[in-house]
């Protein structure tokens, strides 16, 4: 029954994404797109469209430097007042159980998984935006004809979201999240996290995307990240996590990824 309920979840996500990977009435953000190289703010100066997605931010949000490829060390949460408890518990940390067979393929979480280097296949529909993720072979529905959270949702990796178009920016707001990575040094945000994202072009080949996340259980105030992607012509291929070996092991069908 539940794979049942499954398939028909997707032969629905199918008829409201209306079998193409861009709608008649997208917005543009539709496509194959991988995180572009080098640093993002604040390890570098906002671009135009940059700074004016940073002014959304609530005001004394905290911009966190590890988006892409950084990690920040062990004691170091980029300036955000984590609560003292959970400093306390990282600095026993071990980061060699990721690779125990029980942890290896558990996903991180789809704050933690979208800042990573891996890339993302946006596809946008009249009633749905449908994010796959490359890391971790998560899939994020994003409900453009809702506009709350409903109370029975279940908790998982990627969460309820809902969508609005303001302008030329899809803005995000996710709930009913699962525990997972807040920094890849031992700190977790916890069931509560609330996230809110936008998502705009800032031109043809390259989309913008900011977080802002909230969770009292974890840390005072607001987090917040900004990452740039660029477009390309290609896909995501399956992550094929192999928990015998400890780690990640990519389709052969694709090409290898940094």
């Amino acid at each position: 029954m539940r794979a049942l309920t499954f398939f028909c979840a997707l032969a629905g996500c199918a008829a409201a994404l209306t079998g193409n990977a861009q709608s008649p009435q997208g917005h543009g953000i539709a496509g194959f797109w991988s995180m572009a190289p080098g640093p993002t703010p604040p390890r570098r100066a906002a671009t135009p469209v940059e700074a004016e997605l940073i002014k959304q931010f609530r005001d004394g949000a905290v911009l966190l430097a590890d988006a892409g490829a950084t990690e920040f060390p062990p004691g170091d949460y980029g300036g955000l007042n984590v609560r003292a408890s959970l400093r306390e518990a990282a600095k026993s940390y071990d980061p060699e159980n990721q690779t125990d067979v029980s942890s290896t393929c558990r996903p991180p979480g789809v704050i933690y998984s979208m800042q990573g280097p891996f890339p993302i296949e946006i596809f946008e529909g009249r009633d749905l935006v449908v994010i796959k993720l490359e890391y971790f072979d998560l899939v994020r529905i994003i409900f453009v004809n809702e506009t709350k959270h409903p109370e029975n949702w279940p908790h998982s990796q990627t969460g309820h979201s809902i969508g609005r178009w303001d302008g030329d920016t899809l803005v995000v707001d996710t709930a009913s999240l699962l525990a997972g990575t807040l920094f890849n040094n031992g700190v977790e945000y916890t069931e509560n996290v609330h996230l809110l994202e936008r998502f705009r072009l800032a031109d043809a080949n390259t989309l913008i995307v900011t977080q802002q996340f909230e969770d009292a259980g974890s840390f005072e105030g607001t987090a917040a990240r900004i990452m740039s992607f660029r477009r390309g012509d290609d896909h995501v291929y399956p992550y094929d996590c192999d928990p015998t070996y400890g780690l990640a092991i990519e389709s052969r069908q694709g090409p290898a990824r940094e």
